[in-house]
Formats: C-alpha cells, sequence, structure tokens
C-alpha cells in the first residue's frame, strides 16, 4: 500500500483531480487532500474514486508510475476570451478522451488554466456564463499545446452594437474604436492614450479599456479602390506600448482588440494582403494532398447541432493556426465559431468599404474555404492556418461593414457538383491574365479560361484560380451585380462551368436573399430616366425565389444628390407582396427627377438594395405648338418637325398649308431640341425645357 498526503493549497489552483489514470496494475493508491481519502481501484485499469475540484495530481502521478499504452499525458494550455470584446473569461471545460473517459476543469477567473489530459484525441466543450458554448477537439503531445477559445456572448455589449454605431457615424469621419488589455494580466488597461500619428484625433480608454475616437476618412486611391492608411499608437504612462502600422482608414467603424505588453513594446505590421505585391502572393491556399483516410464528414465534435436545409453540414467551429513558419508549423492554436472565424478574417480579405456585393461574395468564398478545412484538417491540431498560404484572418481587427456581410450570409457555402461534399473555394487578388487572354480569368488548365471582362487590363497578381478579389467589386459597382451571381460566376461560370469550376452555391435559410430585378417605371442607370405622366405609379419587378416579400425605396433629386422621401418598410410596416406596388398620392410632384430601387424580405431579414438603380422623372402631358415660315414671312407646307429627347427618341411630323405643326402628350420635365427638316430651305434648331404647354418661336428658312 502507498499512501501520499497532499496539502490542497500547494497542489496547484489551476488543476483538476479529474484527470484519469490509465495503466495495469494491482496497487491499492490512497491520496489524501487534507482529511479527505481518495482510493483507487486495485485491480485493472487505475481509475480516480472521487473527485475534488481545481486540485490535479497528474504531474505527481507522471513521475510515480509506468503507465500503459494510453496512459501518457499531455498539456493543454487554454485561454478563454469574449470575441467581441477580447475580454478574459472564466470558463469551465469539458474533456472528453478517445475511449470515453470524461472529466471537468474549470479556469481561473481570468479564463486561463493548463491541464493535463490523455494523449490522443480529446473532445472538447467551453462553456461560461452569458455565452454560447463551443466544441472542439485537440490532440495532446509531448509538446504543451497553446490554445485560446473565442465565445460569442449571447448579447452584444452595448458599445458594439451595430444599430449604435451606425447612429453615432458621421460623414466624412471614420469611426475606430476597441478595447484594450495587458497581455500579462489578461486585465482591461484604463487611461491608455490611442492615437493616428497623422490624424488629428486621439482617445484614451475607460475603466472596461474601451475607446472610440472618429479620424477623417482618408480619400480612397481611385486606381485600386483601396483606403488610406495610418499608424495608430497606444501610450500608456507616456511610454508607446503599441503600435499598428499601415492599417487601412476605411469608411465606417474599425473595432480593434489590442494587448499591451508595458515592458516590451509590441509593433505589428498592419499591411492588407490586397497591398503585397506578386511576390507576397505567389503561393497561396496551395492544396495539401488529400489524406490516407480522407473524411467526408467534419469531427463531429464540431458539426451543428441544428438540421441544416442542405446536404452538406454547416460546421459550427474552426480551429486555426497561428504563428506559421509555414502553413503546417503553426505553434498557436484559437478555436472560434465558424461565423466569428468569417466575420473577423473577411475584413484581413477584402477591403471592409468595398460594396456590400463584394462583401457578401467574399464572405461566402471566406466561409466555404474554411468549412472546407475543417473537412480536411491540416494537422491534427488546426483546420487551417492564418497566413496568405491559407487565408488570412486578424481576431484583433474587425468591420461593421464585414460583420453585416458575415450575418447576412450565415450558413451559405460553396459545394462540390455532387452536393455532398464542400468546394475547394480558392481566390485571389487579381486574376485577369496569367496564361488566358486578357479580359479572361483562370489558369488555361483545371480552372479553363472565362469571360471576366471587369477586369480586362489589369496586372495578374494571383494564382488564376477561382475567384477574383477586385473582381468581385468591379462587378458589383461596375455592373450592379448582386453577391450570388458573383459567386456563381468564378464557381460556376453562371451554370456553364467546366473543369474545377463546377461549384455550387448552397444557400442557407438564415442568408439574405440578393435584390429583385426591376422591371418599370424607369431607366437603369441612365439619367434623368424615363418620363412618367402619374403621380402615383405602378411600380414592377421580377420576384425573388425564396423572397417572402419586398422593401421599395424612393428618391428625389435635390440638385446634388438624392433623398430617400420612401421607404415601404416604415410606410407600409411589413414586406410588399407580390411584383407590383401602386405608390398613393402625395410623395411624387410634377418635373422633378427620381431614382429606385429595392430588397427582399426572407426569414433572415431584408437583404441589400439594388447597386443600380432606376431613374424616372414625373412630367403631367404639354402640347407644343409652332408654325415653319418661309424666307419672306409664308407658311411652309409639308416640312418635317422633330421632336427629340433626351434618350434621343424622336417624335416627327408634317406641317399643315398654313405651316403649323402640334404636338400633343409631351412629356414636362426634360429639354427637348426640335428640327425642321425641308427640301427648299434650312433651318437652326431650337433646344427648350417644356414644362407645361407652349408656342415655340416661329421657325424661318434660310436660303
Amino acid at each position: 500500500m502507498l499512501q501520499m498526503k497532499i496539502n490542497k493549497d500547494t497542489a496547484g489552483g489551476d488543476m483538476n483531480l479529474h484527470n484519469r489514470i490509465y495503466r495495469s496494475c494491482f496497487i491499492l493508491l490512497l491520496i489524501t487532500a487534507g482529511n479527505t481519502v481518495f482510493p483507487f481501484a486495485a485491480h485493472g485499469s487505475c481509475r480516480l474514486g472521487a473527485s475534488l475540484t481545481w486540485v490535479s495530481f497528474a504531474d505527481i502521478w507522471s513521475k510515480i508510475f509506468v503507465y500503459g499504452d494510453t496512459g501518457v499525458l499531455g498539456e493543454v494550455q487554454v485561454a478563454v476570451r469574449d470575441s467581441v470584446t477580447g475580454e478574459h473569461i472564466p470558463a469551465r471545460i469539458s474533456f472528453v478522451s478517445k475511449d470515453g473517459a470524461a472529466q471537468t476543469s474549470f479556469t481561473d477567473p481570468l479564463g486561463r488554466g493548463s491541464f493535463h489530459l490523455p494523449t490522443g484525441r480529446n473532445d472538447l466543450e467551453i462553456t461560461a456564463h452569458g455565452y454560447n458554448s463551443l466544441k472542439a477537439y485537440v490532440e495532446p503531445g509531448k509538446t504543451p499545446l497553446s490554445i485560446t477559445v473565442w465565445l460569442d456572448p449571447l448579447e452584444v455589449p452595448v458599445e458594439t452594437q451595430p444599430e449604435l454605431i451606425a447612429s453615432d457615424l458621421h460623414n466624412g469621419s471614420t469611426l475606430i474604436h476597441g478595447h484594450v488589455f495587458d497581455d500579462e494580466s489578461g486585465k482591461p488597461v484604463s487611461d491608455a492614450h490611442i492615437y493616428l500619428e497623422n490624424a488629428t484625433a486621439d482617445g484614451r480608454s475607460d475603466s472596461n479599456g474601451y475607446f472610440r475616437l472618429y479620424v477623417p476618412t482618408p480619400p480612397v486611391d481611385p486606381a485600386g479602390d483601396l483606403p488610406g492608411t495610418d499608424d495608430l499608437m497606444v501610450e500608456v504612462n507616456g511610454k508607446v506600448v503599441y503600435s499598428r502600422d499601415n492599417m487601412f482608414v476605411a469608411a465606417g467603424a474599425t473595432h480593434l482588440i489590442i494587448d499591451i505588453n508595458r515592458s516590451t513594446p509590441v509593433t505589428i505590421d498592419d499591411t492588407h494582403k490586397l497591398m503585397l505585391s506578386r511576390v507576397g502572393q505567389e503561393n497561396p491556399q496551395s492544396k495539401l494532398a488529400e489524406p490516407s483516410e480522407s473524411n467526408t464528414e467534419p469531427d463531429q465534435g464540431v458539426l451543428s447541432e441544428t438540421d441544416q436545409p442542405s446536404t452538406v453540414t454547416v460546421p459550427t467551429s474552426i480551429r486555426v493556426g497561428s504563428s506559421c513558419p509555414t502553413k503546417l508549423t503553426c505553434s498557436v492554436f484559437n478555436v472560434y465559431t465558424l461565423d466569428t472565424y468569417t466575420r473577423l478574417g473577411l475584413d484581413d480579405e477584402w477591403i471592409s468599404s468595398w460594396n456590400t456585393n463584394s462583401l457578401k461574395a467574399g464572405a461566402i468564398a471566406f466561409r466555404s474555404y474554411g468549412v472546407y478545412h475543417v473537412f480536411h484538417p491540416m494537422t491534427a491540431n488546426y483546420d487551417i492556418c492564418n497566413t496568405t498560404s491559407c487565408q488570412v484572418m486578424d481576431p484583433a481587427d474587425s468591420a461593421t461593414s464585414t460583420d453585416t456581410a458575415t450575418a447576412q450570409t450565415t450558413g451559405s457555402i460553396v459545394v462540390d457538383s455532387t452536393g455532398t461534399n464542400p468546394f475547394f473555394a480558392e481566390y485571389a487578388a487579381e486574376n485577369n491574365g496569367n496564361s488566358c487572354p486578357d479580359g479572361t480569368t483562370g489558369n488555361n488548365g483545371t480552372w479553363p479560361c472565362m469571360s471576366d471582362i471587369v477586369d480586362a487590363g489589369q496586372t495578374f497578381n494571383g494564382h488564376g484560380r477561382g475567384m477574383c478579389q477586385w473582381g468581385t467589386q468591379r462587378w458589383s459597382v461596375n455592373q450592379g451585380k448582386d453577391f450570388i451571381w458573383i459567386v456563381n460566376h468564378y464557381y460556376n461560370d453562371n451554370g456553364s462551368g467546366t473543369g474545377l469550376r463546377t461549384g455550387i452555391l448552397q444557400s442557407s435559410a438564415n442568408s439574405v436573399l440578393p435584390p429583385p430585378t426591376l422591371a418599370t417605371p424607369g431607366v437603369s442607370n441612365v439619367l434623368p430616366g424615363a418620363a412618367i405622366t402619374s403621380l402615383a405609379p405602378t411600380f414592377e419587378w421580377q420576384g425573388m425565389a425564396g423572397a417572402d416579400g419586398y422593401s421599395l425605396y424612393i428618391s428625389k433629386f435635390n440638385g446634388s444628390t438624392y433623398d430617400l422621401i420612401f421607404n415601404s418598410e416604415t410606410v407600409v410596416g411589413q414586406p410588399l407582396t407580390g411584383t407590383t406596388y401602386t405608390l398613393p398620392n402625395g410623395f411624387l410632384q410634377v418635373n422633378e427627377q427620381y431614382r429606385w430601387n429595392m430588397s427582399s424580405h426572407n426569414a433572415a431579414g431584408y437583404g441589400s438594395p439594388n447597386t443600380f438603380r432606376t431613374y424616372f422623372y414625373v412630367s403631367l402631358p404639354a402640347i407644343v405648338n409652332g408654325r415653319v415660315l418661309t424666307p419672306d414671312g409664308r407658311g411652309l407646307r409639308n416640312a418635317s418637325v422633330a421632336l427629340i429627347d433626351p434618350q434621343n427618341n424622336k417624335r416627327i411630323i408634317t406641317t399643315n398649308s398654313l405651316g403649323n405643326f402640334t404636338f400633343d402628350n409631351v412629356p414636362t420635365g426634360p429639354s427637348y431640341t426640335i428640327t425642321v427638316t425641308s427640301k427648299l430651305y434650312r433651318f437652326a434648331s431650337q433646344t427648350v425645357q417644356i414644362t407645361s404647354d407652349l408656342t415655340l418661336p416661329n421657325f424661318v428658312g434660310q436660303e
């Protein structure tokens, strides 16, 4: 018999007696803690008969016994943080080893703990009060594992709520806000001084480490559609302890999680991936060889617990490697929910100030690429790396626009042509050219050349496979394409894909829809648009599959921009059904110019409206009279008179025996050109704006 007396206070407050001992033995072991005795079975597998929270004897056991095949323990160092603010939070962690042995441990009050687990696979579930739980798995070995788990709060803190942020945004200003923490203690840092090197704004953190500052939004580089940059600095007690260099200062709001080190200043190069040269992106996203035992389903520890309206089950979590000399040698691991991973990484791959349809297409590509690696992990302890060799993901920064794009496409991924496996959804900065002609994308091999006219003339910068990131912005801004069209364009040539371009968009019921196609009244993206002759016109559009209604937005031109005058969400109070809506009287005025667009509604809410609007102006009919004369003042019979509107549409009539002519039902508002043609004489044209009935000056012939 062997008896050990161990004082609880010296055993280590972050350990746990739920660790199980495995060895073939015929020993009775008694361990005492204070006045409590914990017996172990004396035959077969030695098992712990009782447990004591916060105490673990794993280190002592590992020095006393020679374990059997399954008895070696590995160390797992865990930190648990809030995925929105970065706050360190205490949590409960449940472990289940590969043979089904279960144990539960707790972190310290700052969300940190070191645990000894049997080597091989251990399934984890991390829970904390006020947070959604998260599942993942680890495989401890001889080298300690360092893992940070990012939990999503059930309620987002007030200062980070999208509605509040939107109400606080000012035209011409960018909101930069965030939370500052001490890396060593894990506690918030108050009274830190945060400022931009070149801007004239600064702020200080409060007792929760929170700060906010407004800075003038720098002009966008029109050549690359890139925001301006600046260096963000953090001072504590007059000493610079943190700098984030080359940070985009994009329109909208950016949130930062800042970990400072008081003794060693932290410097981060935040140069965006899309600003890297071709050398910096020459070998991104290369696909690993399939493992010998390739899975067609991800590990059960990370599957969604809810029914998915699709064939491929979308994982709920993803393990991400960082501190990576190569994609296969990352030494630090993070665990996120899939959408937190997407929203925290999307602004590192796409530009947060880009068009919403570009960002949504990017969110689907980013999420899909991550899902593929959950099904095909890179190593035993992480699914994907966070560098350009995989896809860039920095949890320290996020933007409201990319958060929204993620939320509005949640659950939507690209799957393969069978619909049963995730698609390897590659993308690159600029895919124009390469081994394909200008104005096309592809690699002239596994990804055949495909027309991509919006990128014509651009310099190749990537690998030619999958989606073109800048192309998503050009299609949405220059061509008015929605995110579903863009995703299908790059991954299946809108149903005509060949080679590897055969991905299928698997939409989620929780993802918003693109807007409907607009029909009448008006002309798409052409000013001043088409004339309408009613103050209560009927608007028509094409229905969108999956939509249960729509919203209509009408804006009036004020001389320089457009003011929203009608929003059916507030006026009607519910989604518009069907594909037509007659506007009530009281919103439109004669001789005014307008534009309109729409959004679709489903269970996920309203999606984004059309990028391209349809323009029209209100014009009640007028009568236009005139007379054509010879040089000596006599009326000219059979002269041809043309009334030409701004779209070059012509109405032609012939003068009577007295040289008179009349145009009726002429829409008022725009300027018209009137010309006269005769075999006998030449006539000067007239350009007039018609706002009511009008008699034109006489047209007098010239020899």
